[in-house]
């Protein structure tokens, strides 16, 4: 197996997150970190490390932090991160520390829906799209995003 460095990794995980929210004054941070399980006191315990070095079944963590700087709420904020095509998204995974809706697409961001509904076109029709085939993760928060807060979002997925 070749290992990937640094250089290379940063290309491929720190996929560009893009926001949409009404203003500015919003920052956004991407980061990413592997997750590797330790032992600590006999139990085994996940753990994020920095990702410089990733082997393909590495599990990536990727976090977006979303920073409201502005004098007033921000409104509609929507979150989209695609999944960059050197990892599978694994199921289930997709976190928002406020609430929100979390949507998938399989087709590079043009249609989404809630896990389980996405869609995809086969020579034979249309059929359910497995987790591993999603393109595409939209967080839409559900309340204003507070004057002065923040917001995190992730999701894991599996370097091929």
């Amino acid at each position: 197996m070749k290992k990937l460095t640094g250089l290379v990794v940063s290309g491929i995980l720190l996929a560009g997150a893009v926001l949409y929210g009404k203003g500015s004054g919003v920052t956004l941070t991407s980061k990413s970190y592997k997750e590797i399980v330790v032992t600590q006191n006999g139990k085994k315990v996940k753990k994020l490390v920095d990702t410089k070095k990733v082997l393909p079944g590495d599990t990536i963590v990727y976090v977006n932090t979303v920073n409201n700087n502005r004098n007033k709420p921000v409104k509609n904020m929507v979150l989209n991160n695609p999944i960059p095509k050197e990892t599978a998204y694994i199921a289930g995974s997709a976190k928002c520390e406020r609430p929100c809706t979390i949507l998938f697409s399989a087709d590079g961001g043009k249609h989404f829906a809630v896990a389980g509904e996405v869609k995809i076109k086969t020579k034979k029709g249309t059929r359910v799209a497995r987790a591993d085939e999603y393109t595409n993760v939209r967080w839409v928060l559900k309340d204003p995003l507070p004057s002065g807060r923040h917001v995190y979002v992730s999701y894991k997925a599996k370097l091929r």
